[in-house]
């Protein structure tokens, strides 16, 4: 008998202490396929950015400080007179970029993101708690209003990112530079028509 009770409430231990037998928490399907870095300086931001923008994934914000604001080229803002660049912030770019802009994306096709180290102003070599880098950029988002053909958004990022108290670090502003040397629009343009 003693054996039985034993038995019986080791059983009744093991069963309600674990969650053997509940449902585990399914992956964002938005984020599958997407390889993920520890953020741990600046270039592997970029690197999980263009990650997140190819594989459409809701990781792309998190490449993104709280506190983020985007600022279009003075150009951009003459020129397009009728888009929104004003006070963009993370919850802008939410909504542009992965609610928008995501969902125009076929389901066979893909977005091609490349982020180029922009040689005449190469990365800071030992960052301290800050630091600003530049990266040549060519997006393409399939059926979107100025990339439906082909087309991507071709500039310059200017790009100033923190870091945190754990040495993770995010993209705190984005200076969007008009390449002089294409008659492309500028991510800011590609985005703003959706704002």
């Amino acid at each position: 008998m003693y054996k039985f009770i034993s038995s019986l409430a080791l059983t009744i231990l093991v069963f309600s202490s674990c969650d053997l037998f509940d449902p585990r928490i399914p992956e964002d399907p938005s984020n599958a396929g997407v390889v993920w870095l520890d953020p741990t300086s600046p270039d592997i931001v970029v690197e999980n950015m263009e990650a997140a923008l190819n594989g459409k994934s809701t990781y792309y914000l998190d490449c993104l400080a709280e506190s983020f604001a985007f600022y279009a080229d003075t150009n951009d803002i003459n020129e397009y007179t009728t888009y929104n660049f004003s006070d963009w912030t993370k919850i802008d770019e939410s909504y542009t970029v992965t609610t928008i802009m995501f969902a125009l994306v076929p389901e066979d096709s893909t977005i091609i993101a490349e982020f180029l180290i922009d040689t005449s102003h190469p990365d800071p070599t030992a960052p301290a708690d800050s630091a600003t880098i530049y990266r040549e950029y060519y997006i393409t988002i399939p059926q979107s209003y100025h990339s439906g053909t082909g087309t991507p958004a071709v500039g310059i990022a200017e790009l100033h990112l923190v870091e945190d108290s754990v040495g993770l670090w995010t993209i705190q502003t984005w200076y969007d530079v008009r390449h002089e040397e294409t008659n492309w629009v500028t991510w800011a343009v590609a985005k703003a028509y959706y704002r």
